[in-house]
C-alpha cells in the first residue's frame, strides 16, 4: 500500500528541515551570546574555559542538528516513497528530537542559570513545532488518503461527474 500524504505534510517537513538549518547556523553565529551567557553566570572564569565551554556548546548543538537534518531527510524520502512505517518513525523522531530540544533549552548548570542562553534555546525548538505539525498531519485521515483513485487526475472535469 502506497501511502499518499497532503501537500501541508510536505511543507511542514520542509519548514521543519530549515528551520533544523536555521537552529545550526544560529548556534555557530551565536558564539558571543553563548560566551556572555557563560561569563555572566561565572565572572571570574577565565577567558579560555569560556572559550571552551562555547566551543562545546556549538559543536553539540550542530552534531545535533546534523542529526536532525539527516532524520528529516530520511523522512522527507520515505514520505515520498510512500513508506508504512514512516509515520511511527516520525512521532519517535519528533519526540526525540522534543526532548533533546527541550533540555538544552531548560537544563541548569551549576550557577543555576540555563546552560544555553533562551534566544538560541528556542531557535532549537522551532523545528519541534514543525514537525509535531507534520505528524500530526500524518496521521490524519485526508493525509494519508490524498488520492486513492490515481486515475481521477488524469480526467476531465466533466469525466468526473458523470
Amino acid at each position: 500500500m502506497n501511502r499518499q500524504y497532503s501537500r501541508s505534510t510536505y511543507v511542514a517537513l520542509w519548514v521543519g528541515l530549515g528551520l533544523t538549518v536555521l537552529a545550526i547556523v544560529s548556534a555557530q553565529l551565536g558564539r558571543p551570546l553563548i560566551g556572555e551567557h557563560i561569563r555572566s553566570g561565572y565572572p571570574s572564569m577565565p577567558q579560555d574555559e569560556i572559550t571552551s565551554g562555547v566551543n562545546f556548546y556549538a559543536a553539540s548543538l550542530t552534531i545535533v542538528g546534523v542529526l536532525g537534518v539527516l532524520g528529516w531527510v530520511a523522512t522527507i524520502w520515505r514520505a515520498h516513497r510512500g513508506s508504512r512505517r514512516i509515520r511511527w518513525a516520525a512521532v519517535v523522531l519528533a519526540l526525540t528530537g522534543t526532548s533533546v530540544a527541550a533540555f538544552a533549552l531548560l537544563v541548569r548548570d551549576t550557577s543555576g542559570d540555563t546552560g544555553l542562553p533562551p534566544l538560541i534555546g528556542t531557535i532549537g525548538l522551532l523545528p519541534c513545532a514543525a514537525g509535531l505539525i507534520a505528524v500530526v498531519l500524518m496521521f490524519t485521515r485526508a493525509a494519508t488518503s490524498a488520492n486513492n483513485d490515481p486515475r481521477r487526475l488524469h480526467r476531465s472535469p466533466r469525466a468526473r461527474t458523470a
